[in-house]
Parts: structure tokens; C-alpha cells; sequence
């Protein structure tokens, strides 16, 4: 459905943002998207919504080249950090809002409105204004307003970025849950790795300038494919500039045992969680801090010796 090839973006002849962005995606598709800051992830979305010019490259939809389509005539929608609703409008009216430009009564594009304020179960809060709802229900009277309009591609700027942590987590879940329902094919712009893992079908990459990387979440974790992807997104560390070993590959190691390689650390930390002691170990060659599973009890500042079993367990990276 959606498909996109060579697409770069230069704010100067001299410095790419972004540059030979490739990927497709299918219909209800989520892709979820992370990177440093400053990588470009934004301005791609911005460009995707015709809010930026593009460099180069094509951008189609169903077939539809789009970039030469000004943005308020592309099937697109994009929602930022901040929900952006209107403050002398009711809740109800910041959703019709969506529908002004579309056929049909009013009566009917009333009912289309509310219908979608109950999909996100705010159906109570129609006559409300935007002050009086928690940021929560405002990202979600954000995507109400834009799900309304049954949009081809939907766009997401860090849009949990501003909510606490357990509201973050809940409405997360509430979206992707959501966007399913609606089969909506989303593009879903943040820094939080792990959101990006619960969020997207598949992960995109971002770094120097360029899509890293695409795939799996797993997959991409558990083998990343350049350096940059090994060291930002993966857990592990590089053994030399095409050699990746991953944290749960490595084991605290005793004497008696056998080994493929090993490495001198140091405890750091100690921790609980879920019932299991993990460890933040710094490996004493390069200083690398890494977090590691373990059984006995070590205590901070400790030596101990860690290692792969299996030569096979280092992943070789172009």
C-alpha cells in the first residue's frame, strides 16, 4: 500500500537530514520508528505529510504518487507531541472539526463523530472542553479527530512523549489496540526502544543519516546488522568493529566450566526483578557497562568472569 524509495531530505546542498530511505508497507501495517535525536525522524514524517518538501525520491500511496500533492490534499494525517486541539471547541466540535472537509449532512458526520468518541471511550465527554480532560483523554480526542477522517496513512510524532509513565504505558496500549480495530496503516515516530518493540510491526532505524535498519523487532535485536544498530538499539557489545556478541549470550562463568571466550568484569549494581538478580557489570578491557542475568550472589565492586559458550554465539556484522 504504501511504498517508498530514495528518499532524502537536505536542509543545504551540503548536509543530508536523512538520505536513501527505501521500505514498503501493507495495509494495517504499524511501523514504528527510533533513533537518536537528530536523525531526522520528524522532518521524515513531516515530508511523508507534505508539511516539508522532499530532496529526492517518491513516495506513493496505492499507486498514487504523492509528491507533488500538497498536504492538505493527500490522505494523510499527522499527529504531533501536543494534541493540538482547538480551546473554544467542545471535544465533540474539535472531532467534526476532522469531517469539515468531507461530504455528507451534518447529522451524519455528528453521528460519525461520536461514534469514534466512543471508540476511544470518551463518549461522556462530548460537550467538554479540552481544558477540562486529563492529557490523556486529549491524545485521544487528537486521534479521534484524525481516525475520523478514515485516512490512507496515519502519522505519529511521539505522540506519549508528555504523559507520566503509567499513563504513557496504558495509552499506548490503548492505541495499538485501537489501530488494529481500524486496520489503520500508522507510521509511529519514538525514542523509547521498547515502546517501539510493544508499538510497531515491524522497526525501523534510524542513524547518520540514513534507515539503518528494518524489521522484526526481535529480529533486529537479536541481529543487528551494522554497528550502530548493535550498539543503539541491541544489548551486548562489539568484540571488534564486525563482531557483536548479545548480553543473553553471556554467562558468569566458573573455572570448572568450558568456554569459547571470556572477559574480566566488575560488579557495578545489583538488582531484583521479576523474582531474578540481574547484574550491571563493567568489563574491565574496554569499560563497557553491560546488564547480565545471573544466580549467586556477587556483591558490588566484585571480580568475576564472563563468557560465551559457543564460538558460533558472536554475530559477524558487515
Amino acid at each position: 500500500m504504501i511504498v517508498i524509495q530514495e528518499m532524502k531530505k537536505a536542509f543545504n546542498k551540503s548536509s543530508y537530514v536523512f538520505e536513501s530511505v527505501s521500505f514498503t508497507m501493507a495495509k494495517g501495517e504499524i511501523v514504528s520508528i527510533v533513533g537518536p535525536s537528530g536523525t531526522g525522524k520528524s522532518t521524515f514524517l513531516k515530508c511523508l505529510a507534505g508539511f516539508e518538501e522532499i530532496t529526492g525520491g517518491t513516495f506513493y500511496i496505492e499507486e498514487k504518487e504523492m509528491t507533488a500533492i500538497p498536504a492538505n490534499k493527500r490522505p494523510v494525517v499527522m499527529i504531533f507531541q501536543q494534541p493540538f486541539l482547538f480551546p473554544h471547541m467542545t471535544v465533540l466540535d474539535n472531532v467534526l472539526y476532522g469531517l469539515k472537509f468531507q461530504q455528507g449532512s451534518k447529522k451524519e458526520k455528528t453521528a460519525k463523530a461520536r461514534d469514534f468518541l466512543e471508540k476511544v471511550s470518551l463518549s461522556d465527554y462530548g460537550a467538554y472542553m479540552p481544558y477540562e480532560l486529563s492529557g490523556g483523554q486529549q491524545q485521544r480526542v487528537a486521534l479521534s479527530r484524525a481516525l475520523v477522517t478514515n485516512p490512507s496513512l496515519l502519522l505519529l510524532d511521539e505522540p506519549f512523549s508528555s504523559l507520566d509513565n503509567a499513563l504513557r504505558q496504558e495509552t499506548r496500549d490503548w492505541v495499538k489496540k485501537l489501530l488494529q480495530e481500524q486496520n489503520t496503516t500508522a507510521i509511529f515516530v519514538t525514542h523509547d526502544i521498547e515502546e517501539a518493540m510493544i508499538i510497531g510491526d515491524r522497526v525501523a532505524v534510524f542513524g547518520e543519516g540514513k534507515l539503518q535498519q528494518i524489521g522484526d523487532p526481535s529480529d533486529i535485536y537479536y541481529h543487528p546488522k551494522s554497528t550502530f544498530v548493535a550498539e543503539f538499539y541491541s544489548d551486548g557489545f562489539m568484540l571488534d568493529p564486525v563482531t557483536f556478541v548479545h548480553t543473553e549470550k553471556l554467562f558468569i562463568l566458573h573455572k570448572q566450566e568450558s568456554y569459547a571466550r571470556s572477559w574480566g568484569a566488575n560488579v557495578v549494581h545489583k538488582r531484583m526483578k521479576h523474582g531474578k538478580i540481574f547484574y550491571d557489570i563493567k568489563l574491565k578491557d574496554n569499560q563497557k557497562q553491560l546488564t547480565i542475568l545471573g544466580e549467586d550472589v556477587y556483591q558490588e565492586g566484585e571480580e568475576l568472569l564472563i563468557g560465551i559458550k559457543k564460538a558460533e554465539d558472536v554475530i559477524k556484522i558487515k
